[in-house]
């Protein structure tokens, strides 16, 4: 009797033991798990501020810890959650977004993104860079991107007399842009237009020239509003056109007529942008021009004109990136 009893009691103590044993293993791995899990950026994220949503998306954006551990080591900002957001947002530029909207706490996520990509932190001619001319008819050209004085296209074609002003031969673009201007030209002229080149093909010297001729009458600044400084005209490439109608040539009022409207509202079909948008100063640098046009081809074209940017954000976030 004694051992049974001896023995139920021993039953009774293993029992405990391992209930004791069970419960401190449980303990153990749930306190294990919560110490992993204050490990992850996901509880730290968390615990800086951020909330669950922002989290979610801070995480679906950065795979490198790099950023995770900038944002942990920084104040708690979700402005920073508007900018990875932005449809043209470059992981790249990461660093300067923030440093940029630091000092620029007047704008907004888009604008910081924008100005970021398309380098509107310098200002103008400042830090330039060589442009790439093995992109061919997706070269950027502007007051950052700049051609040396030796770059000549090697297929430059004249433009018949039928379609534009000056000596035979003085109007040349490259042969590309030529055809595409040819189908434009036809496609205008059913509808009642008739087009014509007034500027084209221009050499380095004779940017130069343009843009000294403006700088010495009406200074630099007003220079740099109208013209290209030497490098930096796209009519170098010979995919720039100058286009106006056969009975208006007037920059001051070709915006009105029904050509420039035709042009603005169809040239994107044949690969061609207006280039310089009215609404768009701030960012190409230039002042409203209705009759400058650059070939880029009909796809790039047809998103820029689709989705209202200028070719800077194309060529930013498409094709530098």
């Amino acid at each position: 009797m004694k051992t049974r009893k001896r023995l139920k009691k021993q039953v009774y103590v293993v029992l405990i033991v391992i209930i004791i044993l069970l419960i401190g293993i449980v303990f153990g791995v749930n306190k294990y798990k919560e110490y992993k899990y204050k490990q992850t950026y996901e509880y730290k994220l968390l615990d800086h501020g951020y909330s669950e949503n922002e989290v979610n998306k801070l995480l679906n954006k950065f795979n490198d810890e790099e950023y995770l551990n900038y944002l942990l080591n920084e104040e708690k900002n979700s402005t920073i959650i508007d900018l990875i957001e932005c449809k043209y947002y470059l992981d790249k530029n990461f660093y300067n977004y923030i440093n940029y909207m630091k000092e620029n706490t007047d704008l907004n996520a888009e604008e910081i993104v924008r100005n970021i990509n398309i380098h509107l932190d310098n200002d103008f001619y400042e830090n330039t860079i060589t442009t790439d001319t093995s992109l061919d008819t997706s070269m950027l050209v502007n007051k950052y991107y700049l051609l040396n004085s030796e770059y000549v296209p090697d297929d430059l074609v004249n433009v018949s007399q039928t379609y534009s002003w000056g000596e035979i031969g003085s109007q040349q673009v490259r042969e590309v842009a030529y055809n595409a201007f040819l189908d434009m030209w036809n496609a205008a002229n059913e509808e009642g237009y008739y087009l014509m080149i007034n500027s084209s093909y221009r050499s380095y010297a004779d940017q130069e020239s343009v843009y000294e001729s403006f700088k010495r009458t009406s200074g630099e600044r007003y220079a740099d509003s109208v013209a290209a400084r030497p490098g930096s005209s796209e009519h170098q490439t010979g995919l720039a056109i100058d286009i106006f109608s056969k009975t208006n040539t007037n920059k001051n009022t070709f915006a009105d007529t029904e050509e420039a409207k035709w042009l603005a509202q169809n040239s994107y079909k044949f690969g061609f942008i207006l280039r310089y948008p009215e609404d768009k100063v701030d960012i190409t640098g230039y002042s409203y021009e209705s009759w400058h046009f650059r070939y880029v081809g009909i796809d790039i074209a047809t998103y820029i004109y689709e989705n209202d940017i200028t070719f800077e954000e194309y060529y930013a976030y498409y094709i530098e990136k």
